[in-house]
């Protein structure tokens, strides 16, 4: 069982142990860069199972300006990380299929949400398309580690 919940920012010291796989960092930033995100638009959130910090991710209330793709309505969600310690037990697909309701608990006046996934990292496309995002036919061009895959869903 995955458990979904907000980070205050005074306690991010409770995910610096999250570590990326091999190869990891073109796709998703170190934990310590992420939680170092200064804007109080960015909400921290973990995932828990069994009682251990296992994943973490970030809802971005401030997406659309910066993201011309994006109707101004729709948030982004930026960094989601399962620590590499975690990995390959399924948790990743949980916390994608607890997403929808967890956010729509956490927000319910928002309906829209985006991200964006490097196209080289097709295991994590095909999760989230399996998980209920919708490929909105374009790329995003202004990754750090090349083209992204625009995804939306609507919760």
């Amino acid at each position: 069982m995955i458990d979904l919940a907000f980070l205050p920012r005074a306690r991010v010291d409770e995910v610096l142990h999250l570590a990326l796989g091999p190869g990891q960092e073109d796709f998703v930033g170190a934990i310590g860069d992420m939680v170092a995100d200064p804007l109080p638009t960015r909400d921290f959130h973990i995932a828990q199972h069994d009682g251990d910090i296992v994943g973490f991710f970030k809802i971005d209330r401030d997406y659309a300006p910066s993201h011309d793709f994006a109707d101004p309505p729709g948030w982004g969600l930026r960094g989601l990380l399962i620590g590499a310690q975690y990995q390959g037990r399924g948790l990743g697909r949980a916390v994608l299929a607890g997403l929808p309701a967890y956010l729509a608990s956490q927000y319910p006046s928002q309906s829209l949400y985006y991200l964006t996934v490097n196209c080289r990292n097709t295991l994590a496309n095909a999760a989230y398309c399996k998980a209920g995002w919708q490929d909105v036919g374009g790329l995003y061009h202004d990754g750090h580690a090349g083209p992204q895959h625009i995804l939306c869903m609507r919760v």
